[in-house]
């Protein structure tokens, strides 16, 4: 249903990311997965039809690592119909990350992690996607970037404003924008913040990839600026309604 897509992954090494790059693939798609770790991309990678993935170890903070993104998107092409943004860090949590004693550092990292590399990224990336069919953008979000909760620190803030940078690229470009939600997701960051949490109780990276995989397509019927949740999606067919691609 994807077949001719190009796709760029962030956070493609592990977790939702990973997934998505697999899946992605399977339907046909041509995916960039983009993370710092090579051995760990190429991982996500195996199984995969040959050729469909494209490695890209870069650090999206990192102009050079953006650059790059967008020198590999360029060799193949340079037209691009897809960018989801699901690299993420999630900086301190907990009692000792209160607002009043949230490491400086800590902050300034997260907020560059989650917010600035998605904006520069895209600056890079945009005139790719004016070249793609009926271009998306997918966010991302977070429960916690959508009702505040304590302890969650600059990870939460990052999100919130990640929200509001895909409601203002929703209003004034052309393309289809989305916010996606996953909910709890049993992946390496959740059991991370939440280490007491029993990872079978929640749904995993494959359970939530259906509106994902949806929204890449082009006819895909959901209004740029949708704030969405995955889990709405689970066991559900992603392309019930759609044409074939």
């Amino acid at each position: 249903m994807l077949t001719g897509r190009h796709i760029v992954v962030t956070g493609g090494s592990s977790g939702i990311g990973r997934e998505l790059v697999r899946g992605y693939a399977a339907q046909g798609a041509r995916v960039w997965a983009v993370a710092r770790r090579r051995d760990a991309l190429e991982e996500s990678a195996g199984g995969t039809p040959p050729g469909s993935v494209q490695v890209v170890a870069a650090d999206l903070t990192s102009d050079a690592g953006r650059r790059a993104v967008a020198t590999s998107v360029a060799r193949s092409g340079g037209a691009l119909d897809v960018v989801v943004h699901a690299a993420g860090m999630l900086g301190p949590t907990g009692p000792e990350a209160t607002l009043d004693r949230y490491p400086s550092d800590a902050w300034h990292r997260v907020f560059e992690a989650n917010v600035s590399a998605v904006h520069f990224l895209h600056q890079r990336l945009v005139g790719f996607l004016e070249r793609g069919d009926r271009p998306a953008i997918i966010g991302v979000a977070s429960s916690v970037g959508r009702a505040g909760r304590g302890t969650w620190g600059m990870y939460a803030i990052s999100k919130f404003a990640l929200e509001g940078w895909l409601e203002v690229l929703a209003d004034e470009w052309p393309g289809r924008v989305y916010s996606v939600n996953p909910g709890g997701t049993a992946t390496p960051m959740r059991a991370a913040a939440m280490p007491d949490e029993d990872p079978s109780t929640i749904p995993t990276p494959a359970d939530i990839t259906p509106l994902f995989l949806r929204l890449a397509h082009p006819a895909a019927p959901e209004p740029t600026g949708a704030k969405l949740e995955a889990r709405d999606w689970i066991g559900r067919n992603p392309w019930d309604g759609l044409r074939p691609g």
